[in-house]
């Protein structure tokens, strides 16, 4: 039986995939009203969407052998990533800081998958940095970025599809995460160097997804956090 390898110098037509999606769902909220949306959604929209522009970039510059280009990308990469953390941060607190009374228990709940997520994204992305003479290593923790963006793409393609749904979307939003983490570990077992990647992101994903499955972000201590944060 043959081995199946995943080809990363064609991953970007994935994340133009994902790109795609992310139009769609986001469609209601942010493209329609594109001129009325608050300053700091344009900017982790503009960060976000130049991070999947890199992410589809670098991967066809490997395979038409532009390395240099690849490499000069890689160090603008210190500045986006960072920039695209940052940007989540400051939607997160601007979100939370003016949310009305009613909806604030929703906020805040919001607000531990926001900064769980930039959370993921900068470990996730310190890591492909780590690894960056390890291409193998590099492309797969680079690669798995996007895995962050997955969640509030596809928890809103979900609220578009069951608007008046009451079952919690992370349960099939993250579930999608680790499935597919599940399969990448499958398809990489065999390959000894890089055979641990994708179970470590996906025991880390695991740990982060707690509070989302078992409604902690309703304890008191998280009820005061966010207050502090809101305060800021």
């Amino acid at each position: 039986m043959s081995r199946v390898k995943v080809d990363y110098t064609n991953s970007g037509n994935v994340f133009i995939g994902l790109l795609l999606i992310s139009i769609i769902a986001f469609w209601p909220t942010y493209y329609s009203v594109f001129f009325s949306s608050d300053f700091y959604i344009h900017l982790h929209a503009f960060f976000a969407v130049l991070w999947f522009g890199m992410l589809i970039v670098q991967p066809y510059l490997i395979k038409s052998r532009k390395l240099n280009i690849h490499r000069l990308i890689g160090k603008v990469s210190y500045i986006i990533a960072p920039l695209v953390v940052i940007s989540i941060l400051l939607l997160a607190h601007e979100s939370i800081k003016y949310a009305p009374e009613e909806v604030m228990p929703i906020r805040i709940y919001i607000l531990y998958l926001q900064l769980s997520l930039a959370f993921l994204f900068g470990v996730i992305y310190l890591f492909a940095i780590y690894f960056r003479k390890t291409k193998a290593i590099h492309s797969r923790f680079m690669a798995a970025t996007a895995l962050t963006f997955v969640d509030p793409i596809f928890a809103r393609l979900l609220f578009i599809i069951a608007p008046n749904a009451t079952f919690n979307r992370q349960w099939i939003t993250f579930g999608l995460i680790n499935l597919i983490l599940i399969i990448l570990s499958v398809i990489d077992r065999k390959n000894r160097k890089t055979k641990w990647v994708y179970p470590i992101l996906l025991l880390i994903f695991i740990i982060i997804e707690i509070p989302i499955f078992f409604d902690l972000t309703g304890q008191d201590w998280w009820q005061a956090f966010a207050t502090w944060f809101g305060s800021l």
